[in-house]
């Protein structure tokens, strides 16, 4: 049975042009863009405009992202982005929702050469990512929770504020 792909996970072609928080605490760098400063400005140069809300300047998205499509992204739910021009091995992969973007590492090509596409980024990061999606599930409900109880107490305090009008009018029309 396939493990459909948690509905958390945007599947959009491009990161959307709002602020995220960028999530980086389990980025790992198999494409060794730590050792190159270039590529490095580059990846900061991602990450702050993701976090500015400006998305990600075109020269990081692959060529022809309008007219095929990215198994990966389509099936996983996993982006990914060129560091060092459109047509370069050197990929950072990610995931984006809502209000974030996970980073989960750069490397090459590699991951489209399995079948399914994705296979080994998602066993390595399947443990974590299940968690945090989880908790990301978890908050959602109770933020709903909160959500629900808070207009509840508020239907409550406007039933009140209108039961004490009625018997204030029926105080004054001296129907008590």
């Amino acid at each position: 049975m396939r493990r459909q792909v948690p509905a958390l996970r945007l599947k959009l072609r491009r990161i959307e042009k709002k602020p995220k928080l960028v999530f980086a605490a389990h980025w790992t760098d198999y494409a060794g863009i730590k050792s190159n400063p270039a590529l490095l400005d580059e990846f900061d140069d991602i990450v702050e405009s993701i976090e500015r809300g400006e998305g990600v300047p075109e020269a990081h998205y692959r060529s022809g992202i309008d007219v095929d499509s990215d198994d990966l992204l389509a099936q996983r739910g996993i982006m990914h982005l060129h560091l060092g021009g459109r047509d370069s091995d050197v990929l950072v992969f990610l995931i984006q929702y809502a209000d974030r973007v996970v980073l989960l590492e750069t490397n090459t090509h590699i991951h489209f050469r399995t079948q399914p596409a994705g296979k080994n980024i998602l066993a390595l990061h399947q443990s974590w990512l299940g968690n945090l999606e989880r908790e990301m599930e978890e908050a959602a409900a109770m933020a709903k929770t909160a959500e629900a109880e808070e207009e509840r107490q508020a239907a409550e305090a406007r039933r009140a504020k209108i039961a004490g009008s009625i018997v204030a009018f029926k105080r004054k029309a001296g129907l008590e």
